[in-house]
């Protein structure tokens, strides 16, 4: 019996031990098929993004494809950037336009014009293809950049931003261009280079460099730059064949959908962030859409596919914001920051931009999000008077997929109307059943007023003090603009026309920001109360101003302007004149007037562009000042590079307050696409200006019946059987026994819920706060609103109770 179970023992022993070897067998064969798949999808990406630069067709969906026009637009460009190489064995630096080895921006723009030359020499039917001598000058390039100018324990002088992200970028594009021609060893050694100075996907500043840099500290990136840094890591696990970093560079870009109540990023309302507090939706936002737009797509079809919920967040941000700061086929310069006073650049140009991306985004989100991102795209590209978005295209990718969008019958291009107000960086905007839009750019203690750095927009003063863009249906309407418009009138502004110097009067660092907290409002669906408690830059300045939006109209309106610093104009518009006149109380304007009597002012500007009218209606005001003048300007003299001269004709209007005005006031009608008779003819007595002081506007439209009210201060006011005991900003609509209401808090301070009394008793039957508190007592409904949501409005439906 013994035996028998030591002879068991020993055959299970053997079974156990061939067992075994049988399951390792199996694991290093599923290992092994795991390695060659990864190896696979590292070839995969490398290739799908070497096309994607290249311009090269991917997938069979670039229709009515001419690669004629790539490969003659990347030769171009190379003949740009070869004609200034240096091939001189003691030479200072690899073109000849950059030669300090120091200097970020100098090494960068030496992997720029290298990059170009890639491309040429991976594009076929150049004269750079598959050239060995091309190739050699370019590997040889590589290895002396890392020796003179990129490699580990060089000092990051100057500005951060070219030693951790723009370097690494292109050197991550070169080095997949170039992977076959470039050593395994020099591969892995420039990437460490890079690795140095951009070491995480989620970090800036890491660096041991970075203490020499102009951001020495280590910090979280956020917004674009997150993105940034998160495709860097991407690429670089991608060409080091790393998986940990390419899921780290994934798992940091994906957080970028995580929704933020403070500081850099997207808020709920649609509004972006970046640099803690500049309205950045244009320019920032578009590198974010670009980068996450093609991690996506490259990474589609292979182990490393994302369906993350936060990517949802992005997708509802484009379609609650851009559906209305996307205007005309441009993307509204009040969230463009200081990349408006770049060359050559416009709202239109921005937009192609952010378009683009967006597009290649929209092909990795889920059908029910494609296909509202596709009609957002749609309305962009038709909207866009200018130019062909789809032909001025270069990608035939991205090209591809405009056209398809364009061409379906079954994609309709999204209507936008109605009113947004974006609290979480104090922007308005209101687009008419016509047509016709306005959008208010505004600053506060939360946003700044303009951003000004390395060198740009150095007169963007008064950009976020109240301007008002008001469009028709002209494209063109902000094509070289900045460069020519009179900076010290600037549409809906109320400043000194005391010279003002460079860079001056900037409010985004936090010991310079507004000390004022009140500035946003409220919203329905086509109406809108907007208001901006403002004091100047300098102190010297204060006033209170509204924007009541409703029936296609913006009554705009202000009070207790006051100033000690000097002479003070309100600008009603500012805008190019090409083929179009005005109309001043129904006679062509030829020469500048004063009118003394501004009351009931009529003035019509119209001829731009076909069936296009804005129409303005001056109620009350001082003395008003029409002309058409001829400015001239440059890129250079707002901040550029360009010094050419620019000459464009004007229409200007503004109002003259005086010298040192101590209490003036002014209520005028913005009215876009309405027809010039409609103009003069529209009845200014609807509007009832019931109030107008440091303690409250309200005003009431007598045809509607609707009261809209911004009660300035922390105390208790009362008005029409409404009492509130804090700042807030309301919107009552009262027919028979159903009483609306839309409700904010626009300084954004309460840290309890918000107390409003109505005199008679009401129950609640719509609320979009959920927790809403509703006490009936003596004749007296009391409502406890939560308003600690970024400004944003709170609708409340209540009927009224027969008692």
């Amino acid at each position: 019996m013994k035996k028998k179970l030591i002879l068991l023992c020993a055959v299970l022993i053997l079974s156990n031990t061939s067992f075994s070897k049988d399951i390792q067998k199996v694991e290093e064969v599923n290992y092994q098929e795991q390695e060659k798949n990864e190896i696979k999808d590292y070839r995969k990406i490398r290739d799908k993004w070497t096309k994607f630069l290249v311009g090269l067709p991917q997938n069979g969906k670039e229709l009515d494809f001419d690669f004629s026009e790539v490969a003659s637009l990347n030769e171009k460009s190379a003949d740009a950037v070869y004609s200034q190489i240096n091939l001189s064995k003691d030479r200072k630096s690899i073109f000849k336009s950059a030669e300090n080895m120091t200097s970020g921006v100098d090494v960068l723009i030496q992997y720029n014009n290298l990059a170009k030359l890639a491309i040429a020499y991976i594009t076929p039917e150049t004269k750079y293809y598959k050239n060995e001598k091309i190739k050699n000058e370019i590997v040889e390039a590589l290895e002396w950049l890392y020796i003179n100018a990129y490699h580990e324990d060089l000092p990051e002088l100057g500005n951060w931003w070219q030693w951790e992200l723009g370097i690494p970028k292109k050197l991550n594009e070169i080095i997949t261009l170039m992977y076959e021609d470039i050593s395994k060893e020099n591969r892995i050694k420039y990437l460490k280079a890079s690795e140095y100075f951009q070491p995480d996907a989620k970090w800036s500043g890491v660096s041991p460099s970075a203490t020499y840099s102009s951001a020495p500290n280590k910090r979280v990136s956020t917004g674009g730059n997150r993105i940034d840094t998160s495709i860097i890591s991407f690429m670089r696990g991608v060409l080091m064949e790393d998986k940990e970093e390419i899921l780290e560079g994934l798992n940091a870009a994906v957080e970028v959908g995580e929704l933020v109540t403070i500081g850099d990023g997207f808020y709920r309302d649609g509004s972006f962030i970046q640099h803690d507090n500049v309205a950045y939706n244009g320019t920032y936002a578009a590198v974010l859409f670009d980068g996450l737009g093609l991690m996506l797509y490259l990474i589609n079809g292979t182990e490393f596919k994302m369906e993350d919920p936060r990517l949802d967040n992005i997708y509802e941000a484009i379609l609650n914001g851009y559906s209305y700061l996307l205007i005309n086929g441009g993307i509204n310069d009040s969230v463009n920051g200081r990349s408006i006073s770049r060359d050559k650049s416009s709202d239109i140009e921005r937009a192609r931009i952010l378009i683009s991306s967006v597009a290649l985004l929209s092909e990795g989100a889920s059908k029910n999000y494609q296909d509202k991102l596709k009609e957002l795209i749609k309305k962009v590209v038709l909207e866009n008077n200018q130019y062909s978005l789809v032909e001025k295209e270069t990608n035939p990718l991205i090209k591809s997929i405009l056209k398809e969008i364009v061409e379906s019958g079954e994609i309709d291009a999204l209507d936008v109307q109605g009113a947004k107000v974006f609290g979480a960086m104090d922007r308005a905007v209101y687009i008419n059943d016509k047509d016709g839009k306005v959008v208010v750019s505004m600053h506060s203690n939360r946003v700044a007023n303009y951003e000004t750095m390395n060198g740009e927009n150095i007169k963007g003063w008064y950009t976020g003090d109240g301007m008002t863009y008001i469009y028709g249906k002209d494209s063109s309407t902000y094509t070289e603009f900045w460069p020519t418009v009179d900076m010290y009138h600037l549409p809906g502004v109320t400043n000194s026309i005391n010279k003002m110097g460079d860079k001056a009067g900037e409010r985004r660092v936090k010991a310079l920001v507004s000390p004022k907290a009140f500035v946003g409002g409220v919203e329905g669906k086509d109406l809108a109360f907007v208001g901006m408690d403002m004091i100047s830059w300098n102190k010297q300045t204060r006033m209170k101003k509204s924007w009541f939006m409703i029936d296609g109209v913006t009554l705009a309106l202000a009070s207790n302007i006051r100033s000690n610093d000097g002479e003070i104009h309100t600008t009603i518009d500012n805008r190019i004149l090409n083929n179009g006149k005005i109309f001043v109380n129904g006679e062509e304007l030829i020469d500048g007037k004063v009118i003394e009597n501004s009351k009931n002012l009529s003035i019509n500007f119209n001829g731009n562009y076909p069936e296009e009218n804005i129409g303005y209606r001056v109620i009350k005001g001082p003395k008003i000042k029409v002309d058409i003048k001829e400015n001239k300007g440059s890129w250079k003299n707002i901040g550029g590079t360009l010094t050419e001269e620019i000459s464009k004709r004007y229409f200007v209007t503004y109002m003259d307050h005086g010298k040192d005005p101590r209490k003036d006031s002014y209520v005028y009608l913005i009215l876009p696409m309405f027809s010039k008779e409609a103009v003069d003819n529209y009845d200014v007595s609807r509007f009832e200006i019931v109030k107008l002081d440091e303690e409250a506007h309200i005003v009431k439209d007598r045809n509607s019946g609707v009261l809209a009210m911004n009660f300035w201060k922390d105390s208790v006011q009362e008005f029409e059987n409404i009492k509130v005991f804090s700042a807030m900003s309301i919107i009552k609509n009262e027919k028979d026994d159903i009483l609306e209401l839309y409700v904010s808090d626009p300084t954004q301070l309460q840290n309890y819920r918000s107390i409003l009394e109505i005199k008679g008793n009401y129950k609640v039957i719509e609320s979009s706060d959920k927790g809403i508190l509703v006490k009936n007592s003596k004749n007296t409904t009391k409502l406890e609103i939560d308003l600690r949501n970024n400004g944003s409005t709170q609708k409340i439906v209540l009927q009224k109770l027969n008692k």
